[in-house]
């Protein structure tokens, strides 16, 4: 008697947990009715059927069936779209299970790829699956789109905003509650003191560390992923400081995001600026328009004066906003122009590093001392004199 293995999967964690068993009993009824004994169930709960990288039923499912020998002869899903709506990896999957003698066979669309011609309807259901999550996308940014513009939030989350509940606009059929977006007066008011503080002339870095020896909750910290993180960091303050929607501008549809077919990973895209949806919301504003441009404007000299761009790589540790000498990178040679940076060697402390050897790298101790570097070719003892004449009218 062959063995079988039952496959079962659902995709959102809107629809209900019960699916699984439910496609578990109408593959089991099926096979009873034909006296087949199963031996396996694998299953994926509210994880999309795009991509394999993600789903662990899946990928198991796959050792078991590819294995020496095989672990089943029959593999049954509810559907072929159970198994997978990527086109690609269908006609990919039925191939490595028919070199292995693994059938597949999907119970309510009756495709079982023993028969004759199921080469071509597997073609067909993967092109139809592919098809519906392709329609399933457009619709969702569609009613995305028409929220957007009722000035209702399209999801996501923003420090110094919150989102409520709009019960009384909600329609027969709605899977979710439109929700409005609200300044949260405690956040609000961080934000205003960072681009104060920024304004004032204090570094991204000072203001990370004065937030977190004051112990302010960072963004994200009540999220899934938020404990791995250590609280406010340089590159938290700069997205904030250069986030307009704090000004009151509120731009969507800047990026879509398309599903990697190996990772399953959502990857982030960027739409051409034609297809932006710009809104002002004076009601949403948190930063005053003064205060916005002049923290813009000195964002706008620090990436002029440190950042980088084509012809300019970043210089080593140099690649950050500042550096911890004074007017490194400010001052220039009077003789060709090129940029002044202060270096010193630090030995770190606390984490000592190794080799891969073991050795401690910490125990090669080197004479601390202080150089200058020229961003261009004058090192050493090429400075003279008059490479120190600061440039600019006298």
């Amino acid at each position: 008697m062959k063995r079988r293995a039952i496959y079962a999967r659902y995709s959102s964690d809107l629809q209900s947990p019960t699916s699984i068993e439910d496609q578990h009993q109408l593959c089991r009824a099926y096979a009873e009715r034909r006296g087949w004994a199963v031996v396996s169930l694998f299953e994926d709960a509210a994880l999309s059927g795009f991509g394999i990288e993600h789903r662990p039923g899946y990928q198991q499912l796959l050792a078991a069936a590819l294995s020496s020998p095989a672990a089943f002869e029959v593999v049954l899903v509810e559907d072929l779209s159970r198994l997978t709506r990527d086109m690609a990896e269908l006609l990919r999957v039925t191939t490595r299970l028919r070199l292995k003698g693994v059938e597949l066979v999907g119970v309510s669309d009756g495709i079982a790829t023993s028969q004759q011609g199921a080469k071509m309807h597997v073609a067909v259901k993967g092109l139809v699956n592919e098809l519906y999550l392709d329609d399933l996308r457009d619709k969702t940014h569609r009613g995305l789109s028409g929220s957007v513009a009722r000035g209702m939030s399209a999801g996501g989350r923003l420090y110094g905003y919150r989102t409520v509940q709009l019960t009384r606009e909600a329609k027969p059929g709605d899977r979710s509650t439109p929700a409005r977006a609200e300044v949260k007066a405690g956040e609000a008011e961080i934000v205003r003191e960072i681009f104060r503080a920024y304004a004032q002339g204090r570094s991204m870095k000072a203001i990370a560390q004065d937030l977190n020896q004051r112990r302010i909750p960072f963004p994200a910290k009540d999220t899934r992923r938020g404990p791995a993180r250590l609280g406010w960091a340089v590159s938290t303050v700069r997205v904030i400081l250069r986030n307009e929607k704090y000004a009151g501008v509120w731009v969507w549809n800047k990026t879509r995001f398309l599903k990697d077919p190996d990772s399953g990973r959502r990857r982030p895209v960027r739409r051409p600026p034609d297809e932006w949806i710009r809104q002002e919301r004076p009601e949403l504003r948190i930063v005053e328009p003064d205060l916005w441009s002049a923290v813009q404007r000195r964002l706008a000299f620090v990436a002029e004066a440190f950042g980088c761009r084509p012809g300019r790589p970043p210089r080593g540790r140099a690649s950050r906003a500042y550096s911890p000498y004074l007017l490194s990178g400010l001052l220039r040679c009077a003789l060709c122009g090129a940029r002044m940076v202060g270096q010193t060697f630090r030995r770190q402390k606390g984490h000592t590093p190794t080799n891969p050897a073991g050795t401690d790298v910490a125990s090669r101790r080197r004479r601390a001392r202080p150089s200058v570097r020229m961003a261009g070719a004058i090192t050493g003892n090429a400075l003279k004199p008059p490479c120190w004449r600061p440039s600019g009218p006298r």
